[in-house]
């Protein structure tokens, strides 16, 4: 019997392990078999950009393959029987072995088009560019527009026009154009077109990209409610679609307030603007993050609410949770308020921000000084309070009985200063706003004393000068008069008298008709709250009960005084009449 020859070619393969190739070789390896055979991918289509994966199943074909790499070849072209060098126009496929049948290529920066995949392959060493192809596919990629599915954040938003979305896809899916345009489609419309197109659709305000290509921010138009394609194109006119995604638009809520203290415990009304709130259980939390559209979707970044009271379909009250916090270092904090039908049903309305600060407190503020002039201008101090914010351009305003402090600034966490405005006479108390909402003092800490001041501040005996009075609380004051001439005394109404010091001395908790009456200043006009003009009689004067005398005022210093109400006979010196002051001085003499 005749021995047979020994058989010549290639030994069986020892199976390897899978192992992620690299672009380019280090150490030329020893090569698969210098035959290809095919395979088939899948998926079979994919986003522009690169940064997805398709897997090649060919049985048998990785068996002993301990290195691979790979190449797309454009337009369904034949695969290079090496891999050759890498370039930007050859770009390398990241090959990872799973098995002795299927491998896993991950797509690099691709435009849209139909690519083959090729897989070269060594048993040992690293992949150069004469390692011959291992395996080709026999089936296409397709990579384009319509199925390149960019990441939203938020993916639920408003109805209002200016919400701002960012779509960040896998790779740099808009490095196709310049200038990239977007619209938003009703998905019950129809889907995205394969060019820029605003039939039956409408166009963002807005569409940028980052420079890497990779993120487009979008600023929404006004939409209405409902399921939206949104369509990002390489440009406007005939542009290529790039990426489309769902959005979706909800009706946004109104909070009340919209600002509360770091750590909650204080309640809050969700209101919606039609009757969305039909279940009997409506759900409520909070997060720094997206709200999703189901319960399910809640991830440990929500904080719960665990009170939440239903008023009616369209209104509910919220406890807020301890847990909301202001960020450690920070002035505010905003987060999302998510209202759901139940903790397991879906979201019923768009997002709505709710702006913690550090805890508030003005409930026993000492004010120094603690009184001023009621045409305001007084610097104070205002010590006392808790969580007033130190960072630069953080929120801060105070008031004094709804009159605002001027310049406000931060002498530290617990203390403010500024300068009073003008306010009617009177004691008031201290409202501060920061970012945490508004706190009102408990009692009046402050007393607006009537002052006035006025111009011109001198005038010769026997004329009529026109005066300027300046002060606070004018609108208020009803039945401005003048004492009418022919010896009739004035009867109940606001006036405005010049008069000497004996007069404030009797005016105190008494009438306004007494000792030390001068004249009046006829027909007082109020031109604002802060402002009123009159005419000053100094050809008459007037009795200690108000009779018009036919004498010239005598030259000397006097002061001008505006009374409320001249039929009452128990003035309050510090509401109803304006006191006496330097700025209220006027002197009739000849020059």
């Amino acid at each position: 019997m005749r021995k047979s020859a020994s058989r010549t070619g290639s030994r069986p393969f020892r199976a390897g392990a899978a192992v992620v190739a690299t672009a380019a070789a280090v150490v030329a390896g020893t090569a698969a078999p210098a035959y290809a055979v095919a395979g088939t991918i899948d998926p079979d289509v994919g986003p522009i950009g690169g940064g997805s994966t398709t897997i090649m199943t060919s049985v048998g074909a990785f068996t002993s393959i301990t290195a691979a790499s790979g190449r797309f070849v454009a337009n369904s072209g034949t695969c290079p029987t090496t891999f050759g060098t890498t370039s930007s126009t050859n770009l390398a496929a990241t090959v990872v072995v799973n098995d002795p049948d299927t491998a896993t290529m991950t797509v690099p920066s691709l435009a849209a088009g139909t690519y083959r995949a090729c897989i070269y392959g060594v048993t040992s060493g690293a992949v150069s560019s004469t390692t011959p192809l291992s395996v080709n596919s026999t089936d296409t990629l397709v990579l384009n527009g319509l199925n390149t599915a960019p990441a939203l954040s938020p993916t639920i938003g408003s109805t209002s026009a200016g919400v701002t979305i960012t779509a960040t896809g896998l790779g740099p899916y808009l490095a196709s154009g310049t200038a990239p345009a977007a619209v938003f489609k009703l998905a019950s419309v129809g889907a995205c077109a394969t060019t820029y197109n605003t039939t039956s659709a409408t166009a963002a305000t807005t569409t940028t990209k980052n420079v890497g290509n990779t993120v487009a921010t979008i600023t929404a138009p006004a939409l209405a409610a409902g399921t939206y394609n949104l369509c990002i194109y390489a440009g406007t006119g005939s542009g290529a679609l790039l990426g489309t995604t769902t959005y979706t638009t909800m009706a946004a809520p109104t909070l009340s307030p919209k600002a509360g203290n770091s750590g909650g415990t204080n309640t809050i009304t969700v209101t919606t603007p039609s009757a969305v709130i039909t279940g009997g259980s409506p759900a409520v939390t909070f997060t720094k993050g997206n709200c999703p559209s189901t319960y399910a979707g809640v991830t440990g970044d929500h904080v719960p609410a665990v009170t939440v009271t239903k008023i009616s379909t369209s209104k509910v009250a919220v406890l807020v949770p301890v847990g909301v916090v202001v960020d450690p270092g920070a002035s505010t904090t905003a987060w999302n308020t998510c209202l759901f039908m139940s903790n397991a049903g879906n979201l019923i309305a768009a997002p709505a921000a709710y702006t913690v600060a550090p805890a508030l407190g003005a409930a026993n503020p000492a004010i120094v000084p603690s009184g001023g002039p009621a045409q305001g201008g007084t610097d104070i101090v205002i010590t006392g309070l808790t969580g007033i914010p130190t960072a630069e351009g953080a929120t801060l305003s105070a008031s004094l009985g709804g009159s605002p402090l001027e310049d406000v600034a931060v002498v530290d966490a617990t203390s403010i200063s500024g300068t009073t405005s003008a306010h009617a006479a009177g004691e008031v108390k201290l409202s501060v706003t920061t970012a945490a909402g508004t706190q009102t003092s408990t009692l009046a800490e402050f007393t607006y004393s009537y002052g006035i001041t006025i111009s011109p501040t001198a005038a010769a005996t026997n004329t009529t000068p026109t005066i300027d009075v300046m002060g606070a609380g004018f609108s208020s004051i009803t039945g401005w008069g003048s004492a009418a001439t022919g010896g009739v005394a004035p009867a109940t109404g606001a006036y405005v008298f010049l008069v000497n010091n004996a007069w404030f001395t009797t005016a105190n908790n008494g009438s306004g008709l007494n000792a030390g009456l001068v004249t009046q200043c006829t027909t007082p006009t109020v031109i604002s709250d802060n402002e009123l003009i009159c005419t000053l009689d100094l050809a008459n004067t007037l009795s200690a009960g108000g009779l018009v005398l036919g004498a010239d005022v005598p030259d000397g210093a006097y002061s001008l005084v505006v009374v409320n109400d001249i039929a009452d006979t128990t003035l309050d010196p510090a509401t109803q009449y304006s006191r006496v002051s330097s700025g209220a001085s006027f002197t009739v003499s000849e020059y």
